[in-house]
């Protein structure tokens, strides 16, 4: 790997976990982190991918590869990362509960199939071998919409409804990261 990049958008939002978790949940945050991250370096290295750096964005880490040359690669790639937070929960809920949770909750936010979250990747990767690229595109862009409205319209209910905003700004930063995907908002 060649590069670290850190933008703006990052501070706001380690500022914002600075300030909202209590030190042992930040460290437990970032070390899920971490790891997620790790399995997908792991696997793109066993798949002989060349990486080019790290990105620190807004909206959490991302890493710059060459493209992916076969679409079980792409499969690959997409679910090392919540494999690794799950094995992480596996070996970690008896001795740090609190990474275990983390880790877990992290992987399977990441399976949402909405690109570019790992389960949206994953799903395109199947897709675009099933019926092509331009079908897949489609069909997970309708997907990740009706997700991400979805949860928008669920959010503001139950912030009206009292069970506070988490739901809500998960679904804005879904909403934000489908945008980036598409090129709409920028970094």
């Amino acid at each position: 790997m060649k590069r670290m990049d850190f933008q703006p958008g990052a501070a706001l939002l380690l500022g914002v976990l600075v300030f909202a978790l209590h030190p042992e949940e930040l460290a437990a945050l970032i070390l899920a982190v971490t790891v997620h991250e790790l399995g997908h370096w792991l696997m793109l290295r066993i798949l002989g991918v060349r990486i080019y750096g790290l990105t620190i964005t807004m909206t959490g880490p991302v890493l710059k590869c060459e493209p992916l040359s076969a679409w079980n690669a792409e499969l690959l790639a997409a679910l090392s990362g919540p494999a690794s937070g799950l094995l992480l929960w596996l070996l970690t809920r008896t001795h740090w509960p609190l990474l275990g949770e983390i880790s877990l909750f992290l992987s399977l936010l990441n399976l949402l199939p909405a690109r570019p979250l790992d389960g949206g990747r994953a799903l395109w990767a199947v897709c675009s071998h099933l019926f092509g690229d331009v079908s897949a595109t489609v069909l997970c862009n309708l997907l990740r919409t009706l997700l991400c409205v979805t949860l928008l319209c669920s959010g503001i209910y139950a912030a009206a409804s009292g069970y506070g905003i988490t739901l809500a700004v998960f679904a804005a930063w879904l909403t934000v990261l489908a945008c980036q995907a598409n090129g709409i908002v920028v970094k």
